[in-house]
């Protein structure tokens, strides 16, 4: 509850209560009773996750490590069961910047917060037959996993509280706070697939998707008291391919590429906090991605109207590559404490 909800029912339960007692006055003492008082919030301290009445999940940096991939929001789908995280393939830009939905709902029905305070969404507008078409999300894949302590998700309507955008529910991404120490991880991989389709029922074997990232953390000391974390993060995911024998053309083979698409980024975060008082404390933080990805169209085969100007060209047909060039940055700072 908000300090002005609060502040607006403590008025209501004054007026209550004013208006019991100048009824006390009036009438017997039976019709001047209370019936019932509920209390719909409250804003006591040392709450944990287990009192809540609303359910939340906690997940920390070493369950998301342990899921076998490096997405954020594909290793969350992993851990908490309200979270779905569709691979869309042939969709524009969605096949590079992917949304994660909670419960179900559009994916910018989710508010995500980094250390409590509003994450901004993409600029790209999911269209095509995307997951949340018409919907602007925010990219949680943007955020290297290495930067994180906990992610917190409230998988529970809380709009009367966050607003609109907290319908399905809050993610709150916590950053890695430590101004000592210090880590990196090398993780490599692939997909060997057995593919069986519609036309092709024995399958076929594919070795495709290798995905190399390196990530690592380190503490540093600011001041006496204060910290900055520094995180950086690069990847590099191959293309997959998953799609059936085209009859179409002769001899019939595969023309399209149904799958991931191909991703290099870099990323660094940057976290700090320093005490500038017994009761105040400056924070802020800072973080910036370069993302370079191709993703397959709907090919062009010979005779496609859409094929038939550049024939001379490509008489074969072809294969559109949609190429992204995507910059993602964020910082944010501030003073928290006590006043009074």
């Amino acid at each position: 509850m908000s300090s002005r909800h609060l502040l607006l029912a403590a008025a209501s339960a004054g007026a209550l209560l004013c208006t019991a007692g100048f009824a006390q006055a009036q009438t017997t003492p039976d019709e001047s009773e209370v019936d019932q008082v509920v209390v719909t919030g409250t804003r006591i301290a040392g709450r944990t996750r287990l009192d809540t009445l609303a359910p939340v999940d906690v997940v920390n940096e070493k369950a998301l490590t342990r899921t076998g991939t490096t997405e954020l929001a594909q290793s969350l789908s992993t851990l908490a069961p309200s979270i779905n995280f569709p691979r869309p393939a042939i969709t524009d830009g969605t096949d590079h910047i992917r949304p994660a939905t909670l419960r179900g709902l559009s994916p910018d029905q989710t508010l995500v917060l980094v250390n409590g305070t509003r994450r901004h969404a993409t600029a790209l507008v999911n269209v095509n037959g995307s997951i949340g078409r018409g919907s602007a999300a925010v990219d949680l894949n943007a955020i290297p996993t290495i930067a994180l302590d906990r992610v917190e998700v409230l998988r529970d309507g809380a709009s009367a509280q966050y607003g609109s955008d907290a319908i399905a529910g809050v993610i709150n991404l916590r950053l890695r706070e430590a101004r000592s120490g210090g880590g990196a991880s090398l993780n490599v991989g692939r997909y060997a697939t057995n593919v069986k389709t519609a036309r092709n029922t024995d399958g076929r074997d594919e070795n495709d998707g290798q995905t190399v990232t390196i990530s690592g953390w380190q503490g540093l000391p600011l001041g006496a008291d204060g910290f900055l974390t520094v995180s950086a993060e690069y990847r590099d995911r191959e293309p997959t391919s998953r799609g059936d024998i085209d009859v179409r053309v002769t001899p019939a083979r595969i023309t399209s590429r149904y799958g991931d698409a191909e991703v290099t980024d870099s990323t660094v975060y940057l976290n700090a906090g320093l005490p500038v008082s017994d009761a105040i404390t400056a924070y802020g933080w800072a973080g910036y991605q370069k993302r370079e990805g191709a993703s397959a169209a709907f090919p062009r085969i010979v005779g496609d109207s859409r094929q038939v100007p550049v024939a001379s060209i490509y008489p074969n047909g072809f294969l559109p590559i949609i190429a992204t060039d995507i910059a993602d940055s964020t910082i944010a700072a501030g003073l928290k404490g006590d006043l009074g």
